[in-house]
């Protein structure tokens, strides 16, 4: 199979301390970016120009999430020590909050969202996820069970399952409607940073500080494949759209494309700063990522002729 061409767009610049978190909508045209500087950027590419500055959090901007039209946003906030501990909904054509969703005893640290269900997924370095009614903003269920700070989640498209990665070094597989752990992913030789899941929701992926990427199939939580390649941690992972390739992004300050068939990097971008996040947009033509020397990064995925 031959391997998406990645192609480097101009970075974007404008956060003033690390960026913690990006987003992108479906059609790839729009990026959604939080930072350690307490802010949120919405960004139109391909020129790269800011279009929008959510402010508004008293701490750190750790997570964020997109509905795929780009019109709400969600954002995970807080510090260990201090700060507001909370995950913020916004509108993102008004640049205004909508509701807070305040649980988390510590920084919230993951968010996801489904909005065509009016969901929305939390985790935090309290150790829980968090089940929420976007509507109302009310908790509906809490899943616990992780040891460790949870530092990534993610929700199949129909809703049904939810996957969380935590320090504690699993990435545990849930029922969304009942809140049952249904497999616990152990594997990985240290912190599990990053997880993303098929758009067909039959596999996971993840990433860890074991500097590895691990592939495993969603309904009976074995491994199928180890993805070794990263000289330092790995930070964030994505799958892309047609479930055969994947990225990844980590300390070693590179963004890394995998095709998961085989377990070949396929192509390595180096980059200034290292990776933290990274988000693919849902038609694959596009992706994004942010950088610990507070740079948004866009990237086109152009398919061979």
């Amino acid at each position: 199979m031959s391997a998406p061409r990645l192609v480097a767009l101009p970075p974007l610049a404008g956060h003033t301390r690390r960026v913690s978190s990006v987003a992108i909508t479906a059609d790839g045209q729009r990026i959604l970016s939080g930072s350690l500087d307490r802010s949120l950027r919405l960004w139109a590419l391909p020129g790269g120009a800011c279009e929008k500055l959510l402010e508004g959090h008293t701490s750190d901007v750790n997570a964020v999430a997109l509905s795929p039209d780009g019109k709400l946003a969600l954002s995970g906030s807080g510090e260990i020590t201090l700060g507001e501990n909370l995950a913020r909904v916004w509108d993102v054509t008004a640049a205004k909050p909508v509701r807070d969703l305040v649980g988390h005893e510590s920084e919230v640290s993951a968010v996801a969202v489904d909005a065509r269900r009016g969901l929305a997924v939390t985790g935090g370095a309290d150790a829980t996820v968090r089940l929420w009614e976007l509507p109302t903003g009310q908790s509906v269920r809490v899943f616990r069970g992780h040891d460790g700070w949870v530092r990534s989640v993610a929700l199949t498209r129909d809703g049904s399952r939810l996957v969380s990665a935590s320090m504690d070094g699993t990435v545990r597989v849930w029922d969304v409607n009942d809140g049952r752990c249904l497999h616990v992913l152990s594997g990985h030789k240290d912190k599990v940073y990053g997880v993303g899941l098929a758009p067909d929701g039959r596999s996971v992926l993840s990433g860890a500080k074991d500097r590895t990427l691990r592939l495993w199939d969603l309904s009976s939580g074995e491994c199928r494949k180890v993805l070794e390649g990263h000289e330092d941690v790995v930070r964030a992972v994505a799958i892309l759209p047609d479930g055969g390739w994947a990225l990844s992004g980590g300390e070693d300050k590179t963004v890394r494309l995998w095709e998961l068939a085989t377990g070949r990097c396929a192509t390595v971008e180096r980059t200034s700063g290292s990776v933290l996040t990274l988000a693919v947009s849902g038609d694959g033509r596009r992706a994004a990522a942010g950088t610990y020397d507070r740079k948004v990064l866009a990237f086109q995925l152009e398919r061979p002729a």
